[in-house]
């Protein structure tokens, strides 16, 4: 897949192609089923399968007080997206100049003029253009005018509800992290980098990974998680997530801290990213540490467990 990040990165116009269209975050079940629509389709009639996106959520520029967390960092969507397949995928510029264009300017000089679309897919309830004018039925209306086919997909159903990036907010601030990756159609992940805590772990015999998010990403409910961690060199342990705020320590507070099974390395300062497979309990205050630390024995033993079936 190749990577254009900005209009202004596609030197020669596309002559023809088939383009998905969308926010694409999370790129959940039902972002899946349009990009997979127009790969199809492109290989149908023998052109481009392109995805189009932006480098922001609109709402970040249109009404930031409003703007929701991330399900996915944009370099996690990219991989998500190019692992589906398609040829070719343009992240554009999201500011004031572009949220000002017409459906029709959008069309004519984007999809058109740009990506030299001859078939379109989106989604029933996708919005674009100033004041989101346009949606899919603009675009129906006007695909004889303009040369093209649109595709217009409706929601997928997950366990009888539609899958949308709002339900696996939802779901991801419930801790439902199983139910929400049904509906993403893979585990959530939380991306940041490993940084030096009050050693808390290392007293109770347990030293964990504290994790600093570098995304404004979306962060379970509180509670004790069985995760896959992902390391920047590609390894990949199991591990058990506490998030929260460590009531049983006092002043201990807020952290998002894991132990990495059979780990014992250095790994402050690095990236790594945490799959979210299930949750074991909420997080609660225990009478002692003798207490806190029976549990935390509990919980590895039950975290690897769920992770041997996962």
């Amino acid at each position: 897949m190749k990577l254009y990040e900005g209009l202004e990165s596609i030197e020669t116009s596309f002559p023809r192609s088939t383009v998905a269209v969308g926010t694409f975050d999370g790129v959940h079940v039902g972002h899946q089923a349009i990009i997979r629509r127009a790969i199809q389709d492109a290989r149908v009639y023998g052109r481009p399968a392109l995805v189009f996106t932006f480098d922001r959520h609109p709402v970040e520029l249109l009404a930031p007080e409003r703007a929701p967390e991330l399900i996915t960092t944009p370099a996690q969507r990219n991989r998500l997206i190019a692992d589906l397949g398609v040829d070719g995928l343009i992240v554009a510029h999201f500011d004031k100049a572009f949220s000002e264009q017409s459906p029709e300017t959008f069309v004519r000089d984007v999809l058109k003029g740009k990506l030299g679309a001859e078939s379109i897919v989106v989604g029933t309830t996708f919005g674009f253009g100033k004041g989101r004018a346009g949606n899919a039925f603009y675009l129906q209306s006007v695909q004889d005018d303009f040369n093209f086919t649109v595709h217009a997909l409706e929601p997928v159903m997950v366990d009888g509800a539609p899958a949308s990036s709002t339900r696996a907010r939802t779901l991801l601030h419930a801790g439902n992290v199983a139910e929400a990756g049904r509906v993403l159609g893979h585990p959530f992940w939380l991306a940041g980098r490993v940084v030096e805590g009050q050693k808390l772990g290392h007293t109770l015999g347990y030293p964990t990974a504290n994790l600093e998010r570098t995304d404004r990403q979306v962060v379970p409910a509180d509670g004790i998680y069985a995760v896959w961690a992902k390391l920047d060199d590609g390894r990949q342990l199991g591990g058990a997530c506490s998030i929260g705020d460590r009531p049983t320590i006092a002043n201990a507070g807020r952290a998002i801290e894991t132990y990495l099974f059979d780990f014992n390395e250095d790994i402050y300062g690095r990236e790594m990213e945490l799959r979210f497979i299930g949750r074991l309990r909420k997080e609660q205050k225990f009478d002692s540490l003798t207490a806190l630390k029976e549990q935390m024995a509990r919980d590895i033993e039950q975290a690897r467990a769920l992770l041997a079936t996962a």
